[in-house]
């Protein structure tokens, strides 16, 4: 993460934007999750963002893009490569596979959120959620609100934190993230109970005076 850092601060500002975000993105797009320090990146940017070495909302709006991309592309691939599943699981490892795929079948649209948030299945969950034939606008429309508080908070909280994001991306990293999850899922729930609640009061027919 060091090393990325340094790099980092020699670039012009918009590739200081673009490149977090590409760590970002190729994370569930390439299964490279256990290499790339998605979260670190974040927080890297909003550490920008507080030096004023890149605007805050354009870090942020980065950080968006390369998550909910992200997901996107892990997803068209599974869905694109869905007969390599054995092969994909033999490269992941057999464990880890099945454990993310039990999720996804188990809690569905929830378990894009949740994995948003957790190290491991936030690199899988995408293209499982194309390899079980999830439609795409039903993944979107999990990933989409989880990829967003995703990438604008991590990169608020680097903000927040200053010069003392190195500290910050190691207590995150190891399952931190969670907190943020858990405001995701709540958002998210009282989303969907708003809608159901809207759609139950269309659904009922106009009863005309007798």
């Amino acid at each position: 993460m060091h090393l990325l850092t340094r790099w980092v601060l020699s670039l012009p500002p918009y590739l200081m934007c673009a490149v977090p975000a590409l760590v970002v993105l190729a994370e569930p797009a390439l299964l490279a999750g256990v290499v790339l320090p998605s979260v670190g990146s974040m927080l890297l940017l909003g550490f920008l963002a507080h030096a004023g070495a890149v605007p805050l909302v354009p870090a942020m709006a980065c950080g968006v893009a390369g998550a909910t991309i992200g997901d996107s592309l892990g997803y068209l691939a599974g869905r694109r490569w869905s007969r390599r599943r054995d092969r994909l699981r033999g490269l992941v490892g057999a464990r880890r596979w099945d454990r993310a795929e039990s999720f996804v079948l188990r809690f569905g649209g929830l378990a894009v959120v949740a994995a948003r948030f957790l190290t491991g299945l936030r690199t899988l969950v995408p293209r499982l959620g194309g390899l079980s034939g999830m439609p795409y606008r039903r993944f979107l429309a999990f990933s989409g609100p989880a990829g967003a508080v995703w990438g604008a908070g991590f990169v608020a909280v680097g903000y927040l934190a200053g010069a003392s994001y190195r500290r910050v991306a190691g207590l995150l990293g190891t399952g931190g993230a969670v907190a943020l999850g858990v405001l995701a899922l709540a958002a998210l729930a009282a989303l969907v109970a708003l809608r159901v609640r809207r759609w139950r009061r269309a659904a009922v027919p106009d009863i005309p005076p007798g």
